[in-house]
């Protein structure tokens, strides 16, 4: 086991609805592997959040009211943001429904518009501030059915990671046609490569 360091976290976010479904185990799996390298880990089911989608607030997400130089919206997107911020990988787990990420985790992207802030210029025009490139590294956990594909849902989650400064570099697509909940406890080969992903994650930080 790699020595323990304060500069990597990893946050898994759970956008399934169904608690020990297979998608809640493989972003467990990856923060298990992440852990196993010495990351600080945590998880955010976010079915069990309180989150308004996104009101188009305008060119002043840092208005009084504002938490965290973020959104205006008092919900519990705010620990959201927060854990955003500080985590150095991000996994997203999600089913693929109509095509793309579940709507759990729709809303919470949809939310994190104002983290790459919109500033009003001087002549009155409205501009994005850029945000460091590939600052952060990401997992995707995708479940599918077997004749579902995963392509069009990854143009919803590199868009995503593309605002908040994140890189893909690790995928981990699971498709099955079992309606046992949990199913990929049966299938060490999709778990151990769960855990490696998460391992070479906390790699690829440099720390």
């Amino acid at each position: 086991m790699a020595e323990p360091s304060t500069r990597t976290m990893a946050l898994g976010l759970v956008g399934s609805p169904i608690r020990g479904g297979n998608v809640d185990l493989l972003v467990d799996q990856v923060l298990a592997g992440a852990a196993s390298q010495g990351a600080h880990v945590e998880k955010v089911f976010l079915n069990d959040l309180t989150i308004r989608p996104c009101q188009s607030c305008g060119p002043v997400p840092h208005d009084v009211g504002s938490h965290a130089g973020h959104c205006r919206i008092d919900d519990d997107m705010r620990e959201v943001h927060a854990l955003l911020d500080t985590a150095d990988i991000l996994i997203l787990g999600t089913p693929v429904y109509f095509d793309t990420v579940s709507a759990q985790m729709k809303l919470m992207i949809d939310r994190c518009n104002c983290m790459t802030p919109l500033v009003e210029r001087p002549d009155g025009t409205c501009a994005f501030v850029e945000r460091p490139a590939c600052r952060k590294r990401a997992v995707l956990v995708a479940v599918a059915g077997s004749r579902q594909q995963f392509r069009t849902l990854r143009v919803t989650v590199n868009a995503f990671l593309k605002w908040v400064g994140a890189e893909l570099v690790e995928e981990v697509l699971y498709a099955h046609d079992s309606t046992t909940r949990g199913s990929v406890r049966d299938d060490p080969k999709t778990l151990e490569a769960a855990f490696r992903a998460g391992v070479r994650a906390v790699g690829q930080t440099g720390v």
